[in-house]
């Protein structure tokens, strides 16, 4: 299978991951779509324009993958605006979220799901360091923590177990750049070279 991973830059592109986004949704949190009320096909949110798009192409240059990684955002983080937790850790400037983590069903697979986290972690964490985010929330079901995990993204809860919104009981976590890049050490290296560069 191959696939093309890119930050999305261009507004077409960028339709194309709302669509997507709001086909997964509808799969898996369609009562979310119905209390959002969107006028067309397309999911997008307030922190949409304070984040950086990633996106996964098939073969057909379809969307296939997509996550987002909120930074700078003036309206804080879906995480700490929707969970209680100790936010007072971490210091505004170096601080960003990690959302929409979504795969079309017909890639997830074990083994392509894998191939599809290793290349966005690799994008992530360029992207984390060149902005200097050192730790990004996140709002993780149990089982999705432990995925992660497998995948060596390895988020640590902050909190309890909480309900957030239309998404269901979930736990606030944070997932620090530096402990990313120690545990997988070819994307340091990456770093190292594409720094070099």
């Amino acid at each position: 299978m191959n696939f093309t991973f890119l930050e999305v830059k261009e507004s077409d592109l960028l339709e194309k991951v709302f669509a997507f986004r709001y086909k997964i949704l509808l799969e898996i949190y369609p009562e979310y779509l119905q209390e959002s009320k969107l006028l067309d096909d397309k999911e997008s949110d307030k922190y949409d324009p304070y984040s950086a798009h990633f996106a996964a192409l098939n073969e057909d240059g379809e969307v296939c993958a997509t996550v987002r990684l909120i930074y700078n955002s003036p309206l804080g983080y879906p995480t700490e605006n929707s969970m209680t937790f100790d936010s007072s850790m971490f210091e505004r400037n170096r601080l960003g979220e990690m959302s929409r983590i979504f795969v079309d069903a017909r890639y997830r697979s074990i083994q392509t799901t894998k191939i599809i986290m290793h290349e966005f972690k690799k994008l992530m964490y360029i992207k984390m360091m060149r902005i200097g985010v050192e730790y990004t929330y996140g709002s993780l079901e149990e089982n999705f923590l432990k995925l992660l995990g497998i995948y060596k993204i390895n988020y640590i809860t902050i909190g309890k177990k909480q309900e957030h919104g239309s998404f269901g009981f979930r736990y606030p976590s944070i997932l620090y750049t530096k402990q990313l890049g120690i545990d997988n050490p070819e994307i340091i290296e990456l770093w190292e070279k594409q720094r070099e560069a």
